[in-house]
């Protein structure tokens, strides 16, 4: 692995953590057209996924910083009450790639970063620790299933919501919804149809960007010779949710990765 694809790779994930979590979302009021409005939309998604039993997803986020890609692909299957897994993996170098995963099968919460597995207290502190290296897979639909403060991308002010022209993800057709909040534009596309969460799209500016990397340099002084991004102009991530089945029956075996002993 190179050393600029994993500055790369530390970078966004330092970035996507600091700037954007925990955030909801909180959007503005217009609507275009004849269609439902903003509040009605997010009260059917709320209760779409409070009925769900299960919920198994594919995807990948593509994150663009300083004209460089780096794409994250993930697996996210969660269960009721509390069953959880997602794993990822990134492609840094042609002979290697960074694979994650955190889990709960039901005696416990674990994360795996690289060969080191821990222990982690709280599921929350689980999914959120796993946040920035997955590329957000970690927070976006476990906290919106598990109805959690942190990663809820249908929590907030959803009386000041406002709806933007219809679009597409993934080839679905969605409702669209944009926010901006501290140097972060965030787009969120829920499907037509069955009210699901099919996209997540952020662009951090190059301000919010600087400012995340300086937090992280004076929290972690210890990794903060790894931050080479003197001049960072702005993140763009893409967060598409794919492949998706609802209310599936699972054991609690299946929330275990299959190299979880490594």
């Amino acid at each position: 692995m190179t050393s600029s694809r994993r500055n790369l790779a530390f970078t966004i994930g330092f970035t996507i953590l600091l700037v954007g979590a925990p955030t909801m979302v909180v959007l503005s009021s217009a609507q275009t057209g004849v269609d439902l409005p903003a509040t009605e939309i997010f009260k059917k998604a709320r209760e779409k996924y409070a009925g769900l039993t299960s919920y198994s997803d594919t995807g990948s986020t593509v994150s663009e910083i300083n004209g460089t890609k780096l794409t994250t692909t993930f697996r996210v299957k969660l269960a009721r009450p509390d069953l959880y897994l997602v794993e990822w993996e990134q492609a840094v170098h042609p002979t290697y790639r960074n694979q994650g995963a955190v889990w709960s099968a039901g005696e416990g919460d674990f994360l795996r970063l690289g060969n080191g597995t821990s222990k982690q207290k709280t599921r929350e502190l689980g999914l959120a620790s796993a946040t920035g290296v997955s590329g957000s897979a970690a927070a976006t639909i476990p906290g919106t299933f598990f109805r959690m403060n942190w990663g809820n991308q249908l929590g907030g002010a959803v009386a000041q919501s406002q709806k933007q022209p219809d679009g597409k993800a993934g080839g679905v057709d969605c409702y669209v919804f944009r926010s901006e909040s501290r140097g972060r534009t965030t787009t969120l596309y829920i499907g037509k149809q069955d009210f699901l969460i099919r996209q997540l799209r952020t662009v951090t500016s190059s301000e919010a960007m600087k400012d995340a990397l300086a937090r992280a340099a004076k929290s972690h002084p210890e990794v903060s010779g790894s931050m080479t991004q003197s001049d960072p102009q702005g993140i763009v991530t893409t967060e598409t949710h794919e492949n998706i089945v609802v209310d599936q029956k699972f054991s609690k075996a299946d929330f275990v990765p299959n190299d979880a002993g490594k």
